[in-house]
């Protein structure tokens, strides 16, 4: 009797482990983190927490008002791997040796990337890339094949590791033999100068050799980024055109470097090899949008002040005031009586390094707050487009920005495909590129509404409408530099550390997102496609 009851009873638990399984499938596929994009968020996720765990240990930061906070590490760290360089504490001056180092070890991480690393180190090593990590790396740094994904990580970390060395060796004489200018800086301690120094030179050309090609933005110089080497007597032009090549480098991406390796062998193999839509389509709109940025800056700056800080000569002067019963130094800005002009060769760098650099770099020759207001749009829409996918940049990328542009141009057309180079492009990628704009619109838009009200008395000077109008622009600037990972700030240090909890967790959460880029973040979250047998009747809706 028993005997049978057992077997009456075998259908039943089958019955409910095949339930209990059905449940742990739908879990497992409506849980983003069990995917691949998932498992990218928490590697970068986790580095970040154990990054701004060792940013905040006393000796690693060397002011003590910050030591064991965790916040202000976590900021940097997150600020480090997703290679922006926005700081809440001046690199050069709060952090010791070790924390330099550590900050510098997390820009290469984020830029490079973690799987990247873990690819190389096993090539070297003999052994084998497993399935699984070729998928997350090809997820991660966007190739096409999964087949091609360890040679083109290959290609790219050769090619990025030989543009570090030799970078680093062209900055080692720039801070060698040219002096720093501190005339227009008020705090002059806050400036650290290489010159005639072997050992700072040494170790400030491998920093930032490695901070310009991985688009970070993170200097050891000043609070003001590279403004000491660009102004009064100091004209660092060496220093400059090294930071672009590389940065500019830097910025194509992974899949381009392959392509660009690729012909280079088939040419001297005596055959041809074609350059994907990918690396067209890129070079293309990197290069009009290197061009014609600075063009715009430039009829901004002509067109709408009388008095231009960038095209303009003239001279700081320090005014010092009584505010709240505490001594408050304000810089002005006095333009030369005679309205002349700076030499063409001063403006027409300082717009070529600037804007080019509000594109993925964050380096600055120039205040940010010395450009009017037009110009300070135009930037942050440059940093809002950022630069290419799969490359150690941020933002929308130039790719999502091209597909879309030519989507409005064929639907102005009146085509019913999006085309390119003759070739047409999957109707899934166009939809997901006007994702991703309309989500990090959203994104942007959100985290500058946030900003503004949560941080308003910390960041602003002045409570009048001219005043708060000003306000607004910046906090737009700096949450566009999050989000193209950029680190241009229009706020002091002491600006940023006093602003809202809230306000903080934004911008690593902006930070974060422009790094990784909205496909591999919030479209993770994307339920996997279902089969469907069936479509709906199609009625068509009046739109503007």
């Amino acid at each position: 009797m028993s005997k049978l009851i057992k077997k009456e009873n075998r259908p039943s638990k089958n019955k409910d482990t095949k339930k209990i399984d059905k449940v742990f499938k739908k879990l497992k596929n409506w849980w983003p983190f069990s995917r691949i994009t998932g498992r990218i968020i928490i590697w970068y996720a986790l580095s970040i927490l154990i990054g701004g765990f060792l940013l905040s240990i006393p000796g690693v930061i060397k002011d003590e008002k910050n030591y064991w906070k965790l916040l202000v590490g976590v900021f940097t760290a997150s600020s480090a791997i997703s290679d922006t360089g926005i700081t809440m504490v001046q690199t050069n001056t709060s952090y010791s040796f070790i924390g330099q180092v550590l900050i510098i070890i997390m820009c290469q991480i984020g830029g490079i990337g973690i799987l990247t690393i873990k690819i190389v180190l096993l090539a070297l090593l003999g052994k084998k890339v497993s399935l699984e990590d070729q998928s997350i790396a090809q997820s991660e740094r966007g190739n096409s094949t999964l087949s091609s994904t360890v040679e083109m990580i290959k290609d790219a970390f050769i090619f990025l590791l030989w543009l570090e060395i030799i970078g680093a060796f062209f900055l080692f004489f720039a801070f060698y033999f040219n002096q720093v200018d501190t005339s227009a800086i008020q705090d002059k301690s806050s400036v650290s100068s290489s010159y005639h120094d072997f050992g700072k030179s040494l170790w400030s050309s491998i920093f930032h050799s490695i901070s310009a090609t991985n688009n970070a933005g993170f200097d050891i110089i000043s609070g003001n980024s590279l403004l000491p080497y660009n102004q009064g007597n100091s004209h660092a032009y060496l220093l400059q055109v090294t930071f672009m090549c590389q940065w500019v480098i830097g910025g194509l991406g992974y899949p381009t470097y392959h392509d660009i390796k690729r012909k280079i062998k088939a040419r001297a193999e005596g055959t041809t090899a074609k350059f994907s839509l990918f690396t067209k389509l890129n070079f293309v709109f990197y290069l009009l949008l290197f061009l014609l940025g600075p063009i715009l800056v430039f009829l901004t700056e002509l067109f709408t002040t009388d008095n231009s800080q960038i095209l303009q000569a003239g001279t700081y002067k320090f005014n010092s005031n009584l505010v709240n019963g505490k001594e408050v130094v304000s810089q002005e800005w006095v333009p030369d009586p005679s309205g002349k002009w700076k030499p063409a060769y001063i403006w027409i760098m300082d717009l070529l390094f600037n804007v080019s650099s509000c594109r993925n770099a964050g380096f600055a020759t120039v205040d940010i707050n010395n450009f009017t207001a037009g110009s300070k749009i135009i930037m942050s829409i440059w940093m809002f487009i950022g630069s290419a996918p799969s490359s150690t940049a941020g933002g929308i990328r130039t790719t999502t920005f091209a597909i879309t542009l030519l989507a409005i141009w064929s639907i102005v057309r009146n085509k019913k495909t999006v085309e390119a180079f003759k070739r047409k492009i999957p109707d899934d990628i166009v939809k997901r590129a006007f994702a991703v704009v309309i989500l990090s619109i959203t994104i942007v838009v959100l985290a500058v509404f946030i900003v503004y009200l949560d941080s308003n008395k910390a960041l602003s000077t002045e409570s009048d409408h001219v005043g708060q109008n000003d306000l607004l622009i910046k906090v737009i600037i700096y949450v566009s530099s999050a989000f193209g990972t950029v680190g241009f700030s229009p706020f002091s240090t002491e600006q940023a550390i006093n602003m809202g909890t809230l306000s903080k967790f934004t911008l690593i959460i902006t930070m974060f997102i422009g790094q990784l880029g909205i496909s591999n973040t919030l479209l993770a979250f994307v339920k996997p496609k279902n089969k469907q047998s069936f479509t709906y009747i199609e009625e068509e809706v009046v739109i503007g």
